[in-house]
């Protein structure tokens, strides 16, 4: 019962921001945004102090105050990527199109040129939701592999915000088939691989010089099939965005095949690593992606 109450009031809140959020400009839902994001940098202290140790993690280097400073802007632009999100029920396709920018879209086109399905590599940095919705309206056929929302109200509500200019959304759980058989299909998938895996889908791999666990799915999939990995990330950049992509990454020629899957995953992981430095306020801090399942403690 408390859950379900949660769960509602959560789902409250979520709408009464949608509903601000499409009704506005898109400069005023940034700007929506970032308060949102700054009375949740103030009341949610758990959150904060997974942010503030992740990003000390990530920069030993850093002084305290800088480190404050990045979770403070993490937490703004977290904000507005969910109020740009959210405002997507009063976009047009040309007005979304319109703030995009594709750069190394080359890369992109000669792997699906080569007919085995694209794998896309990103990762929760920039507004990646708003990204998989721009590529689709661009006429590209992408699917994107995403985990369920907790708050089953608002996961079917994200759903319809996704799909609305066609991106398709394969389930986590149970991915392999729907995932084969787009790329059979000549499509494109993508994988956000960032977060921390759980023993049963981990294979042992670094990110910012330190263990972590990530999944190996991405790696499996690309040297069973040969599909080509090519990595794309977002950046907000004003109120405008770009999508980067860089070459598809070439997997291990020989070795054992549990020896490839970990030495490539180790490049995505450093690919995505390269990609947060660039521009740190903009990935998912508030995520504990050290935390380690205890099989790969020690």
């Amino acid at each position: 019962m408390a859950l379900a109450l949660g769960h509602r009031l959560e789902y409250g809140l979520f709408r009464m921001v949608e509903a601000a959020a499409a009704a506005a400009s898109w400069r005023q839902r940034i700007a929506l945004g970032v308060r949102v994001g700054r009375v949740w940098h103030l009341v949610d202290a758990r959150h904060r102090s997974v942010a503030r140790q992740n990003a000390a993690r990530a920069f030993p280097d850093w002084p305290e105050g800088q480190i404050v400073a990045l979770v403070r802007s993490n937490f703004q632009h977290l904000g507005a990527t969910a109020a740009e999100f959210l405002g997507l029920p009063g976009v047009s396709t040309p007005e979304l199109l319109d703030r995009y920018r594709f750069e190394g879209i080359e890369h992109l086109e000669e792997a699906r040129s080569l007919g085995r399905g694209t794998l896309v590599l990103t990762g929760h940095l920039g507004n990646w939701e708003l990204a998989s919705t721009a590529l689709a309206a661009k006429g590209y056929p992408f699917r994107a592999v995403a985990r369920k929302i907790k708050n089953p109200w608002i996961d079917r509500r994200i759903l319809g915000l996704r799909s609305r200019f066609g991106t398709e959304l394969i389930a986590h759980r149970n991915a392999v088939r729907p995932v084969l058989r787009a790329l059979r299909e000549g499509g494109m998938v993508a994988f956000l691989l960032d977060q921390r895996a759980s023993r049963r889908e981990a294979v042992p791999s670094l990110f910012f010089g330190q263990r972590v666990s990530t999944n190996q799915g991405l790696a499996v999939l690309a040297l069973r099939t040969g599909a080509p990995v090519v990595p794309g990330f977002d950046e907000r950049v004003g109120d405008t965005h770009v999508i980067r992509f860089g070459s598809a990454i070439a997997p291990p020629a020989e070795g054992p095949r549990e020896e490839r899957v970990r030495r490539l995953t180790e490049v995505f992981d450093a690919t995505i690593e390269a990609a947060v430095r660039h521009c740190p306020e903009q990935w998912f801090w508030v995520h504990r992606r050290w935390r380690l399942p205890k099989e790969l403690e020690g």
